[in-house]
């Protein structure tokens, strides 16, 4: 059904927009749809209202595609009032036919599908959320709350820890046809342009993949592709085999619809098969109450993730106790488990774009891309002049992981455009806190930045 009858569940401003609202819609079959829509029409919390989902095409030849609104996604397009009950196929009133969906293709494995027939054609790359800071968190608590007009006191979040391996990120598309693609962080990836193997391991393994596609598609399974060779100096380095750690599953089409995000360990495991090559990361430490009321309520929980950094730090605890290597880890990240509006369906899934704007990371001094005291901490750092700004951000562990996701670990002059763009559009994205704080803007401080990376990346080939 593309034309359903849905009621509004809640309806807030847009945080970038005064002519804009979002509302939440729901109906038997679809728990959560957003919707960004004008001012034209008045909409009310408990009506009930005509809604063209993704994918539609209305009766004078409209398609309906997602769209996104001054920084917010909508997924459809509220076409009227109706009297229907929510639920109800309204195709027939307010849309024209499409045109049939071709029928899935049975994965033929291990006779069908080969690594050669295994195309990224028609795929997309969908990035793995960009995980913040807490001072970052609690701008996006305080802005969800001026959206719910039931918010009198901001909420305590309670969260759970998962051990941050030092790798590259990784995914991999399952289609319900059998298909299958893999994707670094920033790019899909074919055996023939790879990044650290992971392509050309996954594609060794197409039947497995292959056969996620039908229990899960569409999805993409998310985690860290993480071993010898990859980064140094870690725990993880100095296992005997590269490994797929995963962390996360997103599920739906990120083109129709609001996809869901499963990331209880539990669930996780009940969905992959067992692989000798794939794990599922588990939680560590134990669960970890934020109190976003006031500051003074956030130190008791930021003091206990500045103790578990420091001991991740000193000896990771996941590839010690699973393969008995004690060596340095990278930090943690903090995975939101309830309150704050966090909800989690019967199949463990909750909404990836409010649940990640809730998720942070915190990383051991070695590791850390931005000079800071401590792992976290509640406010932006201000830097007095822009000298104090690069310091801050442009920092050993930056620049390394800008050689590894910008150029996949290549050092040539070749690549060095690749290299300052990561790192730029990098810091750009980390520091809209600080820069604000610091009364700096990106204009100012960008030449500064590259500048920097610029000298680092040709120091690094000269010594080679």
């Amino acid at each position: 059904m593309s034309i359903i009858a849905m009621r509004v569940s809640t309806i807030g401003a847009h945080p970038n927009a005064d002519a804009l609202r979002v509302l939440e819609l729901q109906s038997p079959q679809v728990e959560r749809l957003v919707v960004v829509a004008n001012l034209e029409r008045e909409y009310a919390p408990g009506q009930t209202v005509a809604v063209a989902r993704v994918g539609a095409v209305l009766s004078d030849g409209t398609k309906i595609k997602k769209v996104r609104l001054r920084g917010l996604d909508s997924f459809g397009m509220i076409v009227g009032e109706t009297t229907a009950e929510p639920g109800a196929d309204l195709s027939a009133e307010y849309g024209r036919a499409a045109p049939p969906e071709p029928e899935p293709v049975a994965p033929a494995l291990p006779e069908g599908v080969s690594p050669e027939g295994v195309s990224p054609e028609g795929v997309s790359v969908v990035k793995w959320t960009s995980i913040e800071s807490l001072p970052h968190v609690r701008q996006a608590v305080r802005a969800q709350a001026r959206l719910d007009p039931e918010a009198v006191v901001l909420p305590t979040i309670t969260y759970r820890a998962k051990v941050k391996l030092d790798g590259t990120n990784a995914g991999v598309h399952v289609l319900p046809q059998g298909r299958f693609v893999a994707q670094s962080r920033t790019r899909l990836l074919t055996p023939q342009s790879d990044n650290y193997g992971f392509a050309a391991w996954v594609h060794e393994h197409a039947e497995y993949f292959a056969g996620l596609g039908p229990r899960l598609g569409p999805a993409i399974v998310y985690g860290e592709w993480c071993g010898p060779g990859i980064q140094k100096n870690v725990a993880i380095n100095r296992v005997d085999r590269k490994l797929f750690v995963v962390f996360a599953i997103q599920r739906g089409d990120p083109e129709k619809e609001s996809t869901r995000l499963v990331v209880e360990p539990e669930r996780l495991a009940a969905l992959l098969p067992e692989h000798p090559d794939i794990r599922v990361l588990p939680w560590h430490g134990e669960p970890i109450a934020l109190d976003f009321h006031d500051d003074a309520g956030l130190q008791p929980g930021v003091h206990t993730i500045n103790k578990l950094v420091a001991a991740v730090e000193s000896v990771d605890p996941w590839v010690a106790e699973h393969f008995g290597i004690e060596g340095r880890g990278e930090g943690v990240v903090l995975y939101p488990v309830g309150g704050g509006g966090v909800r989690f369906d019967d199949e463990g899934g909750t909404d990836r774009d409010h649940y990640a704007a809730l998720m942070f990371k915190a990383k051991g001094e070695a590791h850390r891309v931005k000079r800071q005291a401590k792992a976290v901490q509640v406010d932006p750092q201000i830097a007095a002049n822009l000298r104090e700004f690069v310091e801050q951000f442009v920092t050993p562990a930056r620049l390394e992981q800008a050689l590894t996701e910008g150029c996949e670990g290549e050092l040539s002059m070749r690549r060095m455009g690749d290299f300052l763009r990561w790192l730029g559009r990098d810091v750009q994205k980390e520091s809209t806190l600080e820069l604000e704080a610091s009364d700096l803007t990106w204009k100012r401080v960008s030449r500064a930045v590259a500048a920097a990376g610029q000298q680092w990346y040709r120091r690094r080939v000269a010594e080679g």
